[in-house]
């Protein structure tokens, strides 16, 4: 629990060049990310052309633009629409968490536990209707994976690979009652830069419509 909570400390934001694979198919999208803790991230879509699709959040809202067609898409940042970033419905400070390389937060219900096991510490945390179980590396106790699990079964996987200086650079992100996993390769990363406000901001558009009207979420 205290070297969970001195790393979420110690990175409070991220600068990255990074790869996003997601979908039956499982294309690749290129992507340039911004997080700050605790409620921003700013999400660039990439192709050999210029920019595909911008995304962002902010004031609890997020917002999606499409250059293209000079559109802009405004909506709350809830679960249901921040699937478009990860694949998961997700509270956005969990998805902050997420890229930040953690598990989502969580405040336990009663005394949480911890197991050996063949994949090295296993840290499980009570929680009102379910758990959350949190597997450390044997050797260098960062964190490898992550799960939880409520009522209806586990709704949430994460894994975290390929640890540089205790940061990963790999996570794949999976809600088995959503549907195919998403996976976040990091190829470039700058932890806790200086981010300015503004880059969370939404870009000018000529219409603004609500992000329903986008259609289906899908990330990347």
């Amino acid at each position: 629990m205290q070297r969970l909570a001195a790393r979420r400390a110690a990175v409070t934001s991220l600068r990255a060049r990074a790869r996003l694979r997601s979908g039956l198919q499982g294309l690749w999208t290129r992507q340039a990310l911004i997080v700050d803790r605790p409620d921003r991230i700013r999400v660039d879509v990439l192709t050999p052309m210029g920019l595909a699709l911008a995304l962002g959040t902010g004031n609890a809202r997020l917002w999606a633009y499409q250059p293209a067609e000079r559109v802009r898409y405004e909506g709350g940042a809830t679960p249901q629409n921040l699937v478009r970033l990860l694949g998961a419905p997700l509270a956005l400070g969990d998805v902050v968490d997420i890229l930040l390389g953690l598990p989502p937060a969580r405040v336990a219900t009663g005394p949480p536990s911890v197991t050996v096991t063949p994949e090295g510490q296993r840290l499980t945390l009570p929680l009102k209707g379910g758990e959350q179980r949190i597997w450390f590396a044997p050797s260098t106790l960062d964190v490898v994976r992550a799960e939880e699990e409520g009522r209806n079964g586990v709704v949430l996987r994460v894994s975290f690979g390929d640890h540089e200086d205790g940061f990963p650079r790999v996570l794949d992100v999976e809600s088995p009652q959503r549907g195919e996993p998403v996976r976040l390769h990091y190829d470039a990363v700058e932890l806790n830069p200086e981010v300015a406000a503004a880059l969370f901001a939404p870009p000018p558009a000529e219409r603004v419509l609500p992000l329903e009207a986008a259609g289906t979420p899908r990330p990347g």
